[in-house]
């Protein structure tokens, strides 16, 4: 019996071996097989590219126009292709470049055809990418267009690669409608581009990234763009930025000022980054607020410096852990503190920092108006907020603020406590 049993799983383990290494021998001649139907497919879409008039090799509504489709599904052997053709002109350095010396007034020099292959229904494929080019017949001719070089780049000024970018151009005829992807070093260019003046709207993003783009005068950005829709001039380059990083998140909690957790509290965010002249934020004020245990959390949220007010008018904002105005970087997931107390009459929050924008801990910060006199310590409460005092109660008037710190300079300011709530920064100089 036991020999018996011993065979049999012998037997087993063998048979369970040969049928697992039969399975992925057929997975890879399957495999196998997909390849060289796509590798036909791809030979098929370069003879049929070649076949055309040079004037035709293009894509469709894109940049060389053509008529190419820029998304294609093909059937091939009970296989499911989807074929993605990018086609740019390409200027050869044999010659000189637009803009470069010696300067080509026609860069178009030939036609660089890409196809991305991938299948939808195969169990295992690996996606394929052929290149070809494709030159004119005749000899070029000065060009009636320019170029359009987009550069997509982060928060420290290195290019972004893979980054999406979208750009149209509703003045030609079809529309110019172009999704490209940028290279290793963040750039998309795109050679002899139809001139036009604010002519080209630009769209740049990444899977996790933000997202920026440019604006046309008189829109969302106002009559005074900081980042106008491109202008391409006649053989010339035209040279266009996008700056996009990783997303990040702010955990908010609201509390009372013994740190207990405090809900329904509506408080809000302003951002500072500008689109446009004099004053149009890109992220304006926006109205949160936390749940029944005191929490909200706020994800992809774009990198910028951003100030914290609180909104509903039965409480006051005591402080902020860690600033009233902070700095959120990209990939970031920020904790935020906001302290409510009961509104009463006027209030004033002091936040002393350093010049690095550092909070001041211990600073002693007087409050003087006639009979009023008050000193407090920074980050001397019970529930701490570091570099920040709060007073509430104010009569309305001009108060005298004194702030002192060993190893920095006296501060003393006058302070117009009218409004409900005010905030008061203070910088210390060593």
């Amino acid at each position: 019996m036991i020999e018996t049993l011993v065979g049999s799983i012998i037997f087993l383990i063998i048979a369970l071996s040969a049928y697992n290494a039969f399975g992925v021998l057929m997975n890879i001649v399957a495999a196998s097989r997909a390849k060289l139907a796509a590798t036909s497919v791809a030979n098929e879409k370069f003879e049929i590219i070649r076949n055309l008039p040079y004037s035709d090799v293009g894509i469709i509504a894109g940049i060389p126009a053509g008529k190419i489709q820029r998304n294609q599904t093909i059937a091939r052997d009970n296989y499911s292709f989807d074929v993605l053709t990018t086609i740019r002109n390409f200027d050869d350095p044999f010659d000189g470049t637009i803009g470069g010396n010696p300067s080509d007034s026609s860069p178009a020099d030939y036609k660089l055809v890409d196809l991305d292959i991938t299948c939808s229904n195969c169990k295992i494929f690996t996606p394929l990418n052929f290149t070809t080019l494709v030159g004119p017949h005749a000899l070029e001719t000065a060009s009636n267009n320019g170029a359009l070089f987009i550069r997509v780049f982060d928060n420290d000024g290195l290019g972004v690669a893979g980054a999406e970018v979208h750009i149209m151009n509703t003045e030609t005829n079809p529309d110019t409608i172009i999704d490209e992807t940028t290279d290793n070093s963040g750039w998309v260019k795109i050679v002899d581009a139809p001139t036009g003046v604010n002519a080209y709207s630009i769209i740049g993003t990444k899977s996790g990234f933000t997202t920026d783009q440019t604006y046309l005068p008189g829109g969302a950005a106002g009559t005074d763009p900081v980042n106008s829709d491109a202008t391409v001039v006649l053989q010339e380059v035209t040279q266009a930025v996008l700056s996009i990083d990783r997303v990040s998140s702010i955990a908010v909690s609201s509390v009372n000022s013994l740190c207990e957790p405090l809900s329904d509290v509506e408080f809000s965010l302003t951002g500072t980054k500008i689109i446009g002249l004099p004053q149009i934020l890109k992220y304006p004020t926006q109205n949160f607020t936390t749940d029944e245990n005191g929490n909200y959390t706020i994800s992809n949220f774009e990198w910028d410096t951003y100030s914290t007010l609180l909104t509903s008018a039965s409480y006051d904002l005591a402080g902020v852990n860690p600033f009233p105005n902070f700095v959120l970087a990209p990939n970031e997931n920020k904790n935020l503190r906001i302290i409510a107390v009961p509104h009463v009459n006027r209030s004033l929050l002091v936040s002393v920092q350093d010049t690095a924008n550092t909070p001041i801990d211990d600073a002693s910060v007087r409050l003087e108006k006639n009979d009023f006199d008050e000193t407090q310590t920074t980050n001397s409460e019970e529930c701490q907020t570091p570099g920040q005092v709060f007073w509430n109660g104010l009569e309305s008037g001009n108060y005298t603020l004194t702030v002192t710190k060993t190893g920095f300079e006296t501060s003393v300011t006058s302070v117009d406590i009218s409004s409900n709530w005010k905030n008061e920064n203070i910088i210390l100089e060593p």
